[in-house]
Formats: C-alpha cells, sequence, structure tokens
C-alpha cells in the first residue's frame, strides 16, 4: 500500500512539473513577443540627439571619421515620411531648416531616399521615404554653418555648398560624399574649394561638370569645370554682370540677366564647346527656362502694366507661341521621363510685380504645384499645400524630382522645411 501511494505521489510530482514548464514557457514566449513588437514593429515620428556644432563660421572642419553612422544629429529632427490614412498627397520630410534637398532612388531595394544638407551646421542626411518611423542617417558631418544655396551634382551623390563668410566673401565648396557602408563609422567626406565670389553656378545634365560665372571689369566671365572645380577653362565671355547660368541640355547653356519688371532683359545660347553665345528673348521683366533638348525656351515678361505674360520659342525658327499656363520658369523644373512637361510653383491670386517683390521677401504668397504639357498645351493641378492634399499654405523654393517620378519634393520660404509630394501611387 505504501508502495502504491509513493508512486502517486510520484505521477502528480511529475504532472506539476510539466504544469510549470509549461506556463513558463507560455511566459518566455510572451515576453519574446512582446519585445519583437517593441523593437521592430513599433513605429516613432521624432528623433532628437544632442550634440554640439564645432568649428567657426566660415570654416568647414573634418569632423567625419569617427562619428557613428546614426548618431550625431544635433537638434530636433521632426520625420513624417508617409502619407496618412486620407491619403494626403503631401508630407513634411523635415522641419528644417535646410540648404537643400534632392531625391534619389536605389534599387536594393528600391527606394527612394531624399538627401539634404542642414542650414545650421551643413550636415548632410538620408530618410527613406514611405517607411513610417524612417530614422535619418547621416551621411556627412563636414560643418558648413548658414549654407545659402545647394547645387546636386553625380546623381546626388555630391554636391557644392555655397555661403558668406564673416568677411562677406561668397564661398564654393564641393562636397563629395562617400558611398554607403554596413560599418558603424562614417566615412571621410571629401572637399574641394572653388574661386571665391563666384556670380553664379550650374550643373551639367549629368552631374559631372561646372559652369560658372566670375565678374570683370567688363562684365563676366564663364569657365567650364569638373564638378570639383579642377581643370577650370574660361569658355566665353559677355559684357553683363547681373546674370545667371543655366545648364539644361548636353551642348548647349543658358544665360539671362536677371528679372526686373520693366527692366528690359536678355536670354543668351551659350555653345559648350566653342563658347558661342546668340541672342534668344529680349523683353522686359524677362525670366527664362530652357527644356532638356534645347528645343524650347519658356519665358515669361512683365512690365509692370498688364499682368505677366508666359511664351514658348522655338528655338529652331525663333516662333513665340502664347502659353494657356502662366509660369513664374525660374519656379519650375522639367521631368525627367518626358521633356515636353514641366513641373512649376505658381502662385494662386499672382500681381503684376509679383515676382519683384517675392524676391524682395516683400509678399508671401500661397503657391500650388502644376504641371504644363508643352506638346498638349494642357496644365494641371499637382497638389495645393494647405488644401485637403495636405501640408501648410506656403511659398515654395527649390523642387526636385525622384528618378521614377514617384515623388517630387520641395523646400518652404521662410522656414525652409522640406516636404514631398506622392504623385503616383
Amino acid at each position: 500500500m505504501g508502495l502504491l501511494l509513493n508512486a502517486k505521489r510520484q505521477v502528480i510530482k511529475i504532472m506539476n512539473q510539466k504544469i510549470y514548464i509549461g506556463i513558463g514557457a507560455v511566459l518566455i514566449f510572451l515576453f519574446i513577443f512582446a519585445g519583437i513588437w517593441f523593437f521592430f514593429f513599433r513605429s516613432t515620428t521624432t528623433v532628437s540627439t544632442n550634440g554640439t556644432t564645432s568649428g567657426s563660421f566660415g570654416s568647414v572642419p573634418d569632423t567625419a571619421n569617427t562619428a557613428p553612422a546614426s548618431t550625431d544629429t544635433s537638434g530636433t529632427q521632426t520625420i513624417n515620411t508617409t502619407t496618412t490614412a486620407s491619403a494626403q498627397k503631401i508630407f513634411e520630410i523635415t522641419a528644417g531648416p535646410i540648404v537643400g534637398a534632392t531625391l534619389i532612388q536605389t534599387l536594393r531595394p528600391t527606394t527612394t531616399i531624399a538627401r539634404y544638407i542642414r542650414q545650421d551646421d551643413g550636415h548632410v542626411f538620408d530618410v527613406p521615404l514611405g517607411i513610417a518611423g524612417a530614422v535619418p542617417r547621416v551621411v556627412s558631418n563636414i560643418t558648413i554653418p548658414g549654407g545659402q544655396r545647394a547645387i546636386w551634382l553625380e546623381g546626388g551623390n555630391a554636391a557644392l555648398v555655397q555661403y558668406v563668410d564673416d568677411t562677406n566673401v561668397v564661398k564654393t565648396v564641393y562636397l563629395g560624399f562617400p558611398t554607403a557602408t554596413t560599418t558603424s563609422a562614417l566615412q571621410s567626406t571629401r572637399i574641394q574649394f572653388l574661386p571665391d565670389n563666384i556670380i553664379d553656378i550650374a550643373g551639367s545634365p549629368d552631374g559631372k561638370s561646372v559652369v560658372y560665372l566670375i565678374k570683370t571689369a567688363g562684365g563676366s566671365d564663364g569657365y567650364i569645370a569638373r564638378d570639383d572645380g579642377a581643370n577650370s577653362k574660361k569658355t566665353f565671355s559677355l559684357p553683363l554682370s547681373q546674370l545667371l547660368i543655366s545648364w539644361p541640355s548636353p551642348n548647349t547653356m543658358l544665360a539671362q540677366t536677371k528679372s526686373a519688371v520693366g527692366v528690359t532683359g536678355m536670354v543668351f545660347s551659350i555653345d559648350v564647346k566653342s563658347g558661342a553665345t546668340t541672342q534668344l528673348v529680349a523683353a522686359a521683366g524677362l525670366t527664362a527656362i530652357a527644356d532638356p533638348t534645347f528645343s524650347h525656351v519658356i519665358y515669361q515678361t512683365a512690365d509692370g502694366v498688364n499682368q505677366p505674360s508666359s511664351y514658348s520659342n522655338t528655338i529652331k525658327n525663333s516662333l513665340n507661341t502664347r502659353l494657356s499656363f502662366n509660369p513664374f520658369p525660374e519656379q519650375c523644373i522639367w521631368s525627367t521621363k518626358n521633356t515636353s512637361v514641366m513641373y512649376c510653383a505658381n502662385p494662386q491670386t499672382p500681381t503684376t510685380n509679383y515676382l519683384d517683390l517675392w524676391h524682395q521677401g516683400a509678399i508671401d504668397g500661397a503657391e500650388g504645384i502644376f504641371s504644363y504639357n508643352l506638346s498638349t498645351n494642357n496644365t494641371s493641378a499637382i497638389a495645393i499645400p494647405g488644401s485637403a492634399d495636405g501640408g501648410t499654405s506656403a511659398d515654395i523654393l527649390e523642387m526636385a524630382l525622384s528618378p521614377d517620378e514617384h515623388y517630387l519634393s520641395y523646400t518652404t520660404k521662410g522656414d525652409r522645411a522640406l516636404w514631398g509630394v506622392l504623385l503616383s501611387n
């Protein structure tokens, strides 16, 4: 009888142990599941890390050799790179202020990345679009305080940053960014200074060369160089000092006088190889942009009395055609997929001298983003910031397109925040 009782006790003991083990296994599983959810599925939209800004205004110290790739983001970065549940087209990428931004597309995996330069310290960041809770990754922490303009080169793998130093000299510095790596250490950014006091500068269509203007006693000299400023060669001269330069087509550049309402301006084509210049258009309050094939120049005139008027000048026969759409060409960019299409930021209520007041910072206008097809003469509203599309009502500065034109980005005037627009699903 005693043996039977002991056997029963052993059976009960073994059963209790199995129950305890089973309960423990369940608890361990729940703990592991909770941990996975917390670290991998819980999204966050704000990144705030503290750091210090090194270097003084006008200097560019290299501090980019040891910083980890996911930190050293002084200040607060507000990231919201996905559209909301209401399918808003417009979303904020970073609160800024930024110097400039471009959109890059990676193929493994296929992702659109916004690359931007902060204005307070010149540090460069990447953030993927369309990914909830995306965290900016440091690309470069070369310190360049107070940047005013960025010209993107080499498909976004390099940039020229312009700023004014403490002696009022305009500086232009080339930044060659390191390629992405799986290591935690941030690789060095290559830097190279171009000549001081460049009037204006532009990159070639392939981003491997630049053209820049230097003021002379008789006007301006134009130089073509490698994108980092090396192998510079004077290519042309113009008897005008207040000029803007662009490089829309591989073989042809566009130079124009700065626009002023009621003042006659001129637009020139410049041959890249020979430096030969040809005047294309002359008109009051002139501002212009050329298409990527250099078949047409879109320009606007403003005499200060009538509403501004926009035209297309066909290069081969000098035919001028009035447009149904009235864009400010300097606020337009061309499609990367259709050379007849351009995207423009345009005020909803323009005035006769809107562009002059806009340049002076004396007017704030609610602007929308529109597309215009030169072949069909059709205009379409793409997105209106501050409407049901999302975003906030604001003046729009620089725009950029992703290579597949899935996204468009723009910078707002004033706070210089960076916004994205979803162009297609």
